[in-house]
């Protein structure tokens, strides 16, 4: 006889909105916390059921507009879409949120508009833009606005990490994590720790690749993905799920477990949606794992296929690291000249991206805990 899986624990922000909702059901209050909870339940993956909370409250509204329920639709709208595909579109309905907020002088969500557009900007490596939300969003949240800034505060933490200064970027995580706990955000505490296992890798690749930055993410990266993963079986979260078997995958190949990371490029790259970004790396790792693997002719195939998979949309390090993981397969299948011309492609694309990293580390040390100093 075996026993029944735990159900997912219940999140105290839910209970706390759902109780909001149940004290006048009618009510404006009610009508924002249910939007508040559309939005929770998108950030944990639950995409349908938020939509299905959404119709509801723009049925309910379509006669008799509020200023409220239009920036909280709008700024739903957005996280509903950013979860769903990453798009351009997601930005758009933000920025609708964030003027709309501002113009009706809501500003605890104008606060929140902006920590989300902070995020989505940080997403595009546009630095400048990210830096101007982020010191918005940090300036108007009052102290106790814990959904303003946890985000914040984690949009300042992934990007610190990711310029490989994870020194800086943990007290941006400790404060961001002390908001979420306050609010009782399990999702934005599944965040954290998704962010932090990912850009470990992404950092583990940097010095795998490049033979720069700290090596020592490398031995706590596969660790935090599967504390992840567990957390988010926990709590019933589903966002970070799609992604976790091709972030393992990347960790194994660049902990040089061709074998592992190949099993599970194999079952999972080709049902992976959402990530079009980035199918060009995986590609590349895939086709580096075929090379040491001795399946040559498919490690040329997919070598070629990553080339082609570059799109405009791609980020700066992912096309990098494409180019010199390829590079990495024509030497080991004797092609000579196609690795050079990889080896050249990558090497002023890591460069530009080293620089990326010093404009995140200047940008981000004129802020302070809470807002710029």
């Amino acid at each position: 006889m075996t026993s029944a899986s735990p159900s997912p624990q219940a999140s105290r922000l839910l209970e706390r909105l759902d109780a909001q909702i149940a004290r006048d059901p009618e009510s404006l209050d009610a009508s924002c916390a249910r939007a508040e909870r559309a939005c929770y339940l998108a950030r944990q993956g639950h995409i349908d059921a938020a939509g299905i909370e959404l119709d509801a409250l723009r049925l309910r509204y379509e006669s008799r507009t509020h200023p409220a329920i239009s920036v909280w639709l709008s700024l739903a709208d957005g996280l509903v879409s950013h979860f769903t595909n990453m798009g351009g579109l997601a930005r758009d309905k933000m920025r609708r949120a964030h003027a709309l907020s501002a113009a009706s002088r809501l500003m605890p969500l104008h606060a929140l508009s902006a920590a989300w557009l902070a995020h989505m900007d940080d997403t595009r490596m546009d630095v400048d833009s990210m830096a101007r939300h982020l010191s918005q969003a940090l300036l108007l949240a009052h102290a106790d606005h814990h959904a303003a800034r946890s985000r914040g505060n984690l949009v300042a933490a992934q990007a610190l990490h990711l310029a490989g200064r994870l020194d800086l970027a943990m007290p941006w995580y400790q404060r961001a994590r002390a908001h979420a706990n306050a609010e009782g955000d399990d999702a934005t505490i599944s965040a954290i720790m998704f962010n932090m296992a990912s850009i470990r890798a992404s950092n583990l690749r940097q010095v795998a690749l490049t033979g720069q930055g700290n090596a020592m993410e490398g031995i706590y990266a596969l660790m935090s993905a599967d504390a992840t993963s567990s957390f988010d079986v926990r709590i019933g979260a589903s966002s970070a799920m799609p992604l976790m078997p091709l972030l393992r995958a990347q960790i194994l190949s660049l902990q040089a477990d061709a074998a592992g990371a190949l099993a599970a490029y194999e079952a999972h790259l080709d049902g992976a949606h959402g990530l079009s970004r980035m199918h060009c790396a995986n590609l590349a790792e895939q086709a580096w794992c075929r090379s040491q693997m001795g399946q040559h002719d498919a490690a040329r195939a997919d070598a070629l296929a990553a080339e082609a998979s570059v799109g405009s949309d791609t980020q700066l390090d992912d096309r990098a690291a494409t180019h010199s993981r390829c590079a990495q397969v024509f030497a080991a299948l004797g092609d000579t000249a196609q690795a050079q011309r990889h080896s050249e492609l990558a090497a002023p694309l890591w460069n530009d991206y080293r620089a990326l990293q010093q404009r995140v580390i200047d940008a981000l040390s004129r802020l302070g805990p809470s807002g710029p100093l």
